[in-house]
């Protein structure tokens, strides 16, 4: 067995060992302290760690592995389980719900429920759009018509597709990945987190948001050429350019090999920072955690890796 098939099979088992019997994901919410430092880490329940984490495995196929197979089951089961009627979702209890949550747990449970098979929610989707078109984070609330995010929209053209109400949305993720992207940014923390919402929108069939995609190939190569990105970043800009199929080999490869490393050295990899707590109701001045989510995006570069496929 080679390294990146060990690491394979490490990343894999440690993943199949950390998500509940319930199909939880493990994720932490990090206060920042008033000296910058980071507080005590607090466990979550959220369904949407477990959507992502369901995005990322999505394609891989390892038959020498039931496990995998019966850690997608379990993790479906928890997003059922945390839906509201006809098929919303809220970061956690007591939350109203958002359309970032919502978009990527339709998504990550595709046709395993009847709500989401027959689109019972798409109409409140659409309705959560402010006058210009773009798409709101929380579906009610205060701060409904303020929070605007273009990774929550490039989310929810991922899973509404080719709507004519998402051209609005769609000139502003394309605006953001031609510009400084960090100004379209409010809950999620670096750039290459809308490259991969746009590559995974435009796999998914939202042609729409093609005008975006060399800015989207432009942040994941600086992510792949920076000697000091984290685990989390490559994974996730190799996810970008696996996607594009245009960033050069040599350098997929580079960074495949740095997250063998991650993997063998720790066994699993660790996570940087999924996004942050900026306004209410998500208590501000909080980022999020989830090695669970890490290494599943590091299982899926490493499985791609071992076999890749055409691009988009």
């Amino acid at each position: 067995m080679g390294e990146i098939d060990l690491a394979l099979t490490m990343a894999c088992d440690w993943l199949g060992n950390v998500v509940g019997p319930d199909g939880c994901w493990p994720s932490q919410r990090v206060p920042v302290l008033a000296d910058e430092s980071p507080g005590p880490a607090i466990e979550e329940r959220t369904p949407f760690v477990a959507a992502v984490g369901l995005l990322a495995l999505e394609g891989i196929s390892r038959p020498d592995s039931p496990e995998l197979a019966m850690l997608i089951d379990r993790s479906r089961g928890f997003l059922v389980r945390t839906m509201r009627s006809p098929g919303i979702w809220a970061y956690l209890d007591g939350f109203v719900p958002d359309c970032d949550d919502t978009a990527c747990a339709s998504m990550a449970l595709s046709g395993a429920h009847p709500w989401i098979a027959f689109g019972r929610n798409r109409g409140l989707g659409l309705a959560a759009r402010v006058p210009d078109g773009r798409f709101r984070t929380w579906m009610a609330g205060p701060r409904a018509d303020l929070d605007i995010d273009a990774v929550v929209n490039a989310n929810m053209i991922a899973w509404l597709g080719e709507h004519t109400d998402c051209r609005g949305a769609a000139d502003f993720v394309i605006a953001a990945c031609s510009g400084p992207a960090s100004a379209a940014l409010i809950f999620y923390d670096h750039p290459v987190d809308l490259a991969q919402a746009v590559a995974r929108a435009v796999r998914r069939g939202a042609e729409v948001l093609r005008p975006a995609l060399s800015g989207v190939s432009r942040i994941a190569t600086e992510v792949l050429e920076d000697a000091a990105a984290t685990p989390f970043r490559l994974a996730q800009a190799l996810e970008v350019a696996d996607s594009l199929d245009t960033v050069p080999f040599a350098l997929r490869d580079q960074a495949v090999a740095r997250l063998v490393r991650e993997v063998m050295e720790h066994g699993r990899s660790r996570s940087d920072t999924i996004y942050l707590g900026i306004t209410p109701p998500a208590p501000p001045g909080c980022r999020y955690h989830s090695d669970a989510l890490a290494t599943a995006l590091t299982l899926a570069a490493l499985a791609r890796a071992c076999g890749r496929g055409d691009g988009i």
